[in-house]
């Protein structure tokens, strides 16, 4: 009985042992041993009762002891840099690429690798060589989200860069092999379905839910909308801008759908904003090009939006109008400048035997040689360059196309380069459109830019039309052109100077038509600009233009605060919005300050649809010939990715342990399509609810 009860107990002694993971620490006593005692015990005892029965000793095996790997190890300030767990009995350093057991030294076999002249030299090594941070991990979860993070890093990068998921895959299989010590690497597997999920129900979600979450924090903002063909469809991004206390000026595509109609497209504005919690009485403005199915007086998407939004501003792109303004005008010139840049190119564009002529000019005249530059008729200001190269190499050009002859040479290129270069009348005018392509190419460039605001329009736009009447006034049309005018016969000098005048005075009635001088809002919007002092009539003027509902008392108390920082910040800060972000760290509790609401509305108003052409360029490279397969909803979700994020590489792998949900999504099953569907009313998949 007794021999029984102490079997029992060293059994489950043993069984707790083994589920803790303390056997190879601790002492482990043989069962046979304990069984032979106990056997041996009871049979002296049976022997003594029966009389003269000789006793048999038992066998006595040895104790044996087992040493196993401790966590507390890797801490210690003397391994911490090299010591890495493999199993229980075994350690690696990862100085000397080399394993090596404790389970029979225990922590002596670690400070008699430590103490090797191999180990040393490899630690000597590592002090001459730059400081690289190795990362330990410390458990298997620990490993498990360094290989997810490496996946979602790398598919990341992939959308960034416009990689095709196939060749990301091969990439993993060939990471292994370059890295065969690392662990993460031998781990990574990420094909072209986990790719595609991860992209379309983990990224996209999250960068859609992180651009809601500013929008939480902001009064108002605006929506742009634009048209592009793809095909035989036409598809429409939802573009959001709003302004940042913290950050300034932002930008995020909120949807990205196909639709045809206009009444469609306003009716999926409204539905696109309410599904993802935004009331359109928020908006401050729409923004699109100006065709009239978007701004027409009687029927359009504008009117429908003006509806739900009696306060909403119309803004017509005035980049279109600009690159609109100068190519209509330049129809009064007799001297077509943009169809002799045509031929011009096409003469070289598609022969080799022609271009290598061409290069001999160039080599006689110890030039260096460069090539006639393509323009683009749908953007009439990349006419710019394409001028700017033709000028360059005029001399060398006329000696090329002298050589050919009249016969061999088109009639409007033989009438360019077949006269006198400092008597040619297409050369004055291909001076004159040079110089004022300039001035529109300035005011273009500054209203395409991204961090531009509504405030900054009317002073770009006055500075051009103040340009153009001047020039017209004083009959300035360029000094190279005066040059050659002085060359060329009365007539031809009557006629130049005619169709000039015409020209600029078309370029001044254009600009009056699209953009009101005198009554635009845009002008008193200039006040929040802060180039000026800012004073306390205008600001009232300005917010009861703009019909905004806004306490008055506290914005004049706001108001006092602002007239104090206004000139140490403009000294400091050339840009509108991160002026703005300085003075709100200077005023106290600004989520509900009356100023931040001001400017919050009008400094979401763009003033031109670069986003969305943006959007359109990004679309065109990542939907091409070689990614014809993507669909739609991969193509949205690659497209929210880059413009939501708008984080890089290296800082999105940091970004990613900062939100460990995202990890989480990644290695969940629901990310992929043929799994279980999301149920009705969930914002986004099962596997990213976060």
């Amino acid at each position: 009985m007794c021999a029984c009860i102490m079997t029992t107990r060293i059994q489950r002694r043993a069984t707790k042992m083994v589920k803790g993971g303390r056997l190879g620490s601790k002492i482990k006593r043989e069962h046979q041993e304990d069984q032979g005692n106990m056997d041996a015990g009871e049979g002296n005892s049976i022997t003594g009762s029966e009389g003269n029965s000789p006793s048999t000793p038992s066998s006595v095996k040895k104790r044996k002891y087992y040493c196993c790997f401790k966590d507390e190890w890797c801490k210690e300030a003397a391994f911490k840099n090299w010591l890495r767990k493999i199993d229980g009995m075994t350690a690696e350093c990862i100085l000397c690429h080399q394993g090596f057991s404790i389970k029979y030294e225990g922590r002596r076999a670690v400070t008699s690798h430590a103490d090797s002249s191999k180990h040393r030299e490899s630690e000597k090594q590592r002090k001459d060589m730059p400081q690289i941070p190795v990362v330990v991990p410390e458990t298997d979860v620990y490993q498990e989200d360094m290989v997810t993070a490496a996946e979602l890093g790398q598919v990341y990068h992939s959308i960034v860069h416009q990689l095709s998921y196939a060749s990301q895959g091969c990439a993993y299989k060939t990471l292994s092999m370059i890295l065969p010590d690392s662990v993460v690497a031998r781990k990574m597997s990420c094909g072209l379905t986990k790719a595609t999920s991860i992209a379309e129900k983990v990224l996209a979600p999250k960068s859609q839910e992180l651009l809601l979450k500013d929008l939480e924090e902001v009064p108002f903002f605006s929506v742009g909308s634009d048209a592009y063909n793809k095909g035989s469809r036409k598809f429409f991004p939802v573009t959001i801008r709003y302004f940042s206390a913290t950050e300034g000026i932002k930008h995020g595509l909120l949807d990205f759908y196909s639709e045809s109609s206009s009444d469609s497209v306003a009716s999926q504005i409204v539905a696109i904003l309410q599904e993802n919690g935004l009331n359109v009485t928020r908006m401050a403005s729409y923004m699109i090009d100006n065709a009239s199915v978007d701004f027409g007086k009687h029927w359009s998407v504008f009117q429908d939006l003006k509806q739900l939004n009696g306060g909403l501003i119309q803004v017509g792109c005035m980049g279109h109008v600009i690159h609109n303004c100068l190519k209509r005008a330049m129809r009064a010139l007799s001297f077509d400048v943009e169809t002799f840049v045509l031929k011009v190119y096409s003469e070289f564009s598609s022969s080799t035997k022609k271009v290598d002529s061409l290069m001999s000019f160039y080599e006689f005249v110890e030039t260096e040689y460069k090539d006639v530059l393509q323009h683009v008729t749908t953007r009439w200001l990349t006419l710019l360059p394409t001028v700017d190269r033709i000028l360059e190499s005029w001399s060398v050009l006329r000696a090329y196309f002298l050589s050919l002859g009249e016969e061999n040479c088109l009639k409007i290129m033989w009438e360019a380069f077949g006269a006198d270069e400092h008597a040619s009348l297409p050369l004055c005018y291909v001076h004159f459109v040079h110089n004022l392509m300039r001035i529109f190419s300035e005011a273009a460039k500054k209203l395409e830019c991204d961090h531009v605001t509504c405030t900054e329009l009317h002073s770009v736009l006055e500075n051009l039309h103040t340009k153009l009447k001047r020039r017209k006034e004083d009959k300035f049309y360029g000094k190279s052109s005066q040059v050659i005018l002085g060359n060329v016969s009365a007539s031809e000098n009557r006629k130049f100077t005619e169709e000039a005048e015409k020209t600029l005075s078309r370029c001044i009635a254009y600009l009056e038509q699209w953009y009101y001088f005198e009554t635009s809002i845009f002008e008193q919007m200039a006040v929040l600009s802060l180039n000026t002092e800012v004073k306390w009539f205008d600001l009232v003027t300005l917010v009861t233009a703009l019909c905004i509902d806004i306490d008055i008392d506290q914005l004049y108390n706001e108001y006092c605060v602002l007239q104090k920082l206004r000139e140490e910040i403009i000294s400091k800060e050339q840009k509108v919005d991160q002026r703005w972000v300085k003075v709100f760290k200077q005023i106290p509790e600004h989520g509900d300050s009356q100023l931040l609401k001001l400017v919050s509305f009008v400094l979401s108003i763009p003033v031109s649809n670069a986003f969305c052409e943006k959007i359109y360029n990004l679309m065109a490279q990542l939907w091409s010939k070689d990614r014809s397969r993507l669909n739609d909803s991969l193509v949205k979700a690659e497209l929210q990715v880059q413009l939501n994020f708008n984080i890089s590489c290296a800082d999105f792998h940091e970004f990613l342990y900062r939100n460990p949900e995202l990890l989480r999504a990644a290695r969940g099953q629901q990310k992929y399509r043929f799994k279980k569907e999301e149920p009705e009313g969930a914002a986004f998949p099962l596997a990213i609810q976060f």
